[in-house]
């Protein structure tokens, strides 16, 4: 963890914040955003470069404990940092899952070896089987803020209870998926899925989901969130809901933003994701949501995965991508989104949703130094080679991207620069 006593003066940039955009120059002493820059500063020069509040990701899986061959904090949290995030909220769903408090203690005795910040999610059911609550009130009360199951819970009851109990400033964090509707699908259910004779999983597994959980939201008056959300119908049932001043975030990963069913016609496990890549016109509703947002948060949804786990039969493998090292750059470059709207979903909004206090917050003095800079015009090749994450599930291996991460800068010290993690 950084704890060094630095100063820095980022020359030349522009400032992108809440505020708008602005060409200023950024001084960094001691962990803090300054005035002036100390006479001990190190000037970088930003000219052409963009510096904004450091990135969230609300959906990574790091591995560790139980899968630290796949991914392990240190590799895990490095990569995060390679992105341009400087908080990430780990999920719950890896072995063992967090469901209590020793569980709780050995995850923040295991973050403290992050070079970015890291929060843990806890399940909100036992074992995440959906059966019998977690201990809430307890989780909450040593500071867990975000509980999900990641997966179905089918006792819409048992969820309620899950709202009703949650504390102020705890968000119950559902996937929208029906068990009884979802068919075991391998990819979406539509032409491409009847194509290439593999079961499909319909939308309506998923916007009937949102249509209960919204209406959960609304008795309750929890805070709920909802996670990876990948159809149209999704993205007009919570546009209706935010109308009727129902108040309920969401999140879509990168991934849907990019790719649709189509991209499974060779059967390449790369494509295989949960949710399932969906259709064209669902893809161009995503996007239409996070620039409008009604989507509030962009993820990386980062799951690494073994080679040998993505090189079994595309309804065997494994789903997800380990992509947090460009999920900047293919929001940035490759959505057709402003500026400000890709850095409200990547930086202050999921910030805000998730309560990282000292993130996402407005470059003036007085403020902690979690700043990432990016060059949103130079292009460059994803190398294989050069991934941090030791997940092999990647399908932007060898592809050209535009915009990238140069520096990340983690409570006033640089974690990356030119690009490279020098911590």
């Amino acid at each position: 963890m950084p704890n060094r006593l630095v100063s820095y003066f980022f020359k030349g940039g522009e400032v992108v914040d809440q505020n708008g955009r602005r060409y200023e120059n950024v001084a960094v002493s001691n962990g803090m955003i300054v005035k002036e820059p100390s006479d001990d500063a190190t000037e970088i020069d930003i000219n052409g470069c963009v510096i904004s509040a450091g990135l969230v990701d609300l959906s990574v899986n790091f591995g560790e404990p139980g899968s630290e061959d796949v991914e392990c904090i240190d590799s895990g949290s490095r990569a995060a940092a390679r992105g341009g995030f400087t908080a990430v909220l780990n999920s719950s769903d890896i072995f063992p899952v967090l469901d209590s408090a020793p569980v709780l203690a050995e995850a923040e005795r295991l973050f403290t070896k992050s070079v970015c910040e890291m929060r843990p999610s806890a399940t909100i059911t036992v074992g995440a089987k959906g059966l019998a609550l977690a201990p809430l009130r307890e989780l909450s009360a040593k500071g867990v803020r975000w509980f999900s199951d990641r997966g179905t819970i089918e006792n819409k009851n048992l969820l309620r209870k899950a709202m009703e109990y949650s504390l102020s400033g705890s968000v119950i964090s559902v996937r929208p998926q029906s068990g009884s509707l979802n068919g075991n699908g391998a990819m979406h259910e539509g032409k491409w899925s009847a194509i290439l004779g593999l079961p499909g999983e319909p939308s309506i597994s998923e916007t009937s989901e949102v249509a209960a959980i919204i209406d959960l939201a609304h008795v309750t008056g929890a805070r709920v969130h909802l996670d990876r959300i990948s159809t149209a119908e999704s993205v007009q049932l919570l546009r209706e809901a935010k109308r009727n001043g129902i108040e309920i975030t969401s999140s879509v990963t990168i991934q849907h933003l990019m790719f649709t069913d189509s991209d499974c016609v060779a059967y390449d496990p790369m494509y295989r994701a949960d949710p399932p890549y969906r259709s064209d016109e669902d893809r161009e509703a995503l996007i239409v949501g996070v620039k409008d947002r009604t989507i509030d948060v962009v993820v990386s949804d980062h799951r690494p995965a073994t080679a040998e786990a993505k090189e079994l039969p595309f309804d065997q493998s494994v789903k997800g991508v380990a992509g947090i090292e460009a999920t900047a750059a293919l929001l940035m470059g490759s959505c057709g989104l402003d500026l400000e709207v890709a850095l409200d979903a990547l930086s202050w909004s999921p910030a805000k949703v998730a309560g990282f206090v000292n993130h996402g917050n407005l470059i003036l003095p007085g403020n902690v130094a979690n700043l990432t800079v990016f060059n949103p015009r130079i292009s460059w090749k994803y190398e294989s080679r050069e991934q941090i994450s030791l997940g092999r599930n990647n399908p932007y291996f060898e592809k050209m991207l535009t915009g990238r991460v140069i520096h990340t800068i983690y409570r006033g010290e640089l974690v990356v620069t030119d690009s490279e993690v020098v911590i």
